[in-house]
């Protein structure tokens, strides 16, 4: 998805590496539910409360205090109203319930101490429905957020449909050249990559993605 978004030129928010989901083979996409909490677990609930059906609940926190922002209770809610995920710009606790609980959540690491138990000058008043910094990204409400094992990236309703179809067309060459691969062909021919490297020599500033696409392959 973050390929296809690039190809057709639409903006695509990174949110940083370490951000993950606790589980493997983990696969979201949704509208954002945003609350900057501020290590402030009422505003946390009150955009639970407000999430619909198939909205990632999306928690950024600008304040210090180690704290895990997201655990079973809230887990089980999401859960129940049908959330696809949990992203947190922070930790977690309770990982355990949390993975049987089957809801897919990313977040920095883990810690077992929940916000309420923070002292009074690492805490704050949350927002729900804030415009929140998630890491290198800005996410705003309504914002679709895409993630797997490779993390997150956020990108804006508007530009799904071109990137839908950009995703399949690179998908079906990106998958026909595994074939290739595997039935031995050589990546470097089938890319032409001496040939690349010697108009390199000559310009550097061609590009490589259009010297792929001219050879029929997506990267």
């Amino acid at each position: 998805m973050a390929d296809a978004a690039y190809r057709v030129g639409a903006p695509v928010g990174v949110p940083a590496s370490n951000i993950l989901p606790l589980e493997r083979d983990t696969k979201i996409a949704g509208p954002a539910v945003t609350v900057e909490t501020n290590n402030d677990l009422v505003a946390a609930l009150v955009a639970l409360n407000r999430a619909e059906k198939g909205s990632v609940l999306v928690i950024g926190n600008a304040v210090n205090g180690p704290a895990g922002l997201t655990g079973d209770i809230i887990a089980t809610e999401a859960s129940r109203g049908g959330l696809e995920a949990i992203v947190v710009d922070g930790c977690v606790r309770d990982v355990a319930e949390i993975r049987r609980i089957g809801l897919p959540v990313f977040s920095r690491g883990r810690i077992p101490v929940g916000p309420l138990k923070l002292s009074k000058d690492q805490k704050g008043i949350g927002v729900p429905g804030a415009v929140v910094q998630f890491g290198k990204a800005t996410i705003r409400p309504g914002q679709w957020i895409v993630g797997d094992d490779d993390g997150l990236i956020v990108l804006n309703e508007e530009d799904l449909p071109a990137i839908l179809e950009q995703a399949m067309q690179s998908f079906k060459k990106e998958e026909a050249l595994v074939a290739q691969i595997r039935d031995g062909a050589p990546l470097g021919d089938l890319f032409g990559i001496e040939e690349f490297f010697e108009r390199r020599k000559e310009d550097p500033d061609v590009d490589f993605n259009e010297h792929v696409a001219s050879k029929g392959k997506a990267i």
